[in-house]
């Protein structure tokens, strides 16, 4: 009986410290009982690959919030990415010189983005809603708004497995715990909770907040990136409209997880998880016959329910650290908000 107790407690912890874990069994059961070839292994190894990409952006997604920014240019950077990967690849360039060109321009968008937030004091959330703009132009500039379809040699990290388990798979594995090794083993990723905690007090302690700023999005911009090889690779052919309304997925999934909006908590696991949980409910969905805009007023309603939590806790954590009787208006935490 012991044993059986311990692996029950051990459970409960489980779900404790992650309470996507029981929603994501609940999307799993549920539709197995109702339709027919749901519970099957190729279902799921499809949720696993769908949500690959999703997860590979989300982690780089998580690091900019958690220093209390938004990238609004994700769909945006991922569209130019596959625009680059179609334009090297039809101008009969190997694997991979291309897809060292794709990760480099993913690495100077983000960075563009970083280095305009962090020099200027722009909110990021205008930063990149200007830079979605410049890269989707971009981008149909240099694929003509046509579908171009990609050789095969660039479709193995889409379709191609490894002992069984799909590359897609991999490569999200991979950013996840690099991701997640990163961020809890590292300087790097206490100054970036620092950061997203109280930008003043981390600039006071003498932390390189420009910098840590900067390279956040530097790294989002290169998972990016690496999430359009992926994804173009699943599907064979650069399309115009890839990438649109992406940049809501990927927000949805690491604010799901649990990483808050005003920056400063957060964890990779959480967003893996929310990925997962989306492509889910995006499967069962499909299975249940559904209008696929379904998906998006879902989508859009968690993250709305996320955004309304996060400025209820925060209002209720200033009043707890306001003295009566002063005004309840954001102070600096609030502010990092804005200029993060």
């Amino acid at each position: 009986m012991r044993p059986r107790a311990t692996a029950y407690s051990r459970l409960r912890a489980a779900m404790r410290r992650q309470p996507l874990l029981p929603v994501l069994v609940v999307l799993l059961i549920v539709p197995a009982g109702l339709y027919d070839g749901f519970a099957t292994t190729a279902n799921f190894r499809n949720i696993a690959v769908q949500a690959s990409p999703l997860i590979i952006a989300a982690v780089g997604a998580t690091y900019v919030i958690i220093t209390a920014g938004i990238d609004l240019s994700v769909g945006s950077m991922l569209f130019l990415a596959a625009a680059v990967e179609s334009s090297r690849a039809l101008s009969g360039e190997p694997a991979g010189t291309v897809f060292v060109a794709v990760g480099a321009a993913g690495l100077l968008m983000g960075l563009l983005n970083g280095a305009a937030v962090a020099l200027t004091r722009v909110p990021a959330l205008i930063v990149t809603l200007a830079t979605m703009q410049v890269y989707r132009g971009l981008g149909g500039h240099i694929t003509g708004q046509q579908d171009i379809n990609l050789p095969a040699g660039l479709r193995g990290i889409g379709t191609g497995t490894l002992l069984g388990v799909p590359a897609p798979v991999w490569l999200a594995v991979l950013a996840a715990l690099g991701g997640g090794l990163v961020f809890s083993r590292t300087v790097f990723g206490r100054y970036v909770q620092a950061v997203g905690s109280h930008r003043d007090a981390a600039l006071d302690a003498g932390i390189p907040v420009r910098t840590v700023t900067a390279a956040v999005f530097a790294l989002a911009g290169l998972l990016t990136a690496l999430a359009a090889l992926t994804q173009t690779a699943r599907l064979g052919t650069v399309q115009p409209s890839i990438g649109q309304g992406y940049e809501l997925t990927v927000i949805t999934a690491v604010v799901l997880g649990g990483t808050s909006l005003f920056g400063g908590r957060g964890s990779i696991t959480g967003t893996v998880l929310g990925a997962l949980v989306l492509a889910t409910a995006q499967t069962g969905l499909v299975f249940s016959g559904a209008s696929p805009y379904v998906f998006d007023i879902v989508r859009g309603g968690v993250l709305l329910v996320a955004v309304i939590a996060a400025g209820v806790r925060w209002r209720n954590l200033a009043r707890t650290v306001r003295p009566a009787g002063r005004s309840s208006a954001p102070s600096d935490e609030g502010r990092t908000v804005a200029t993060a």
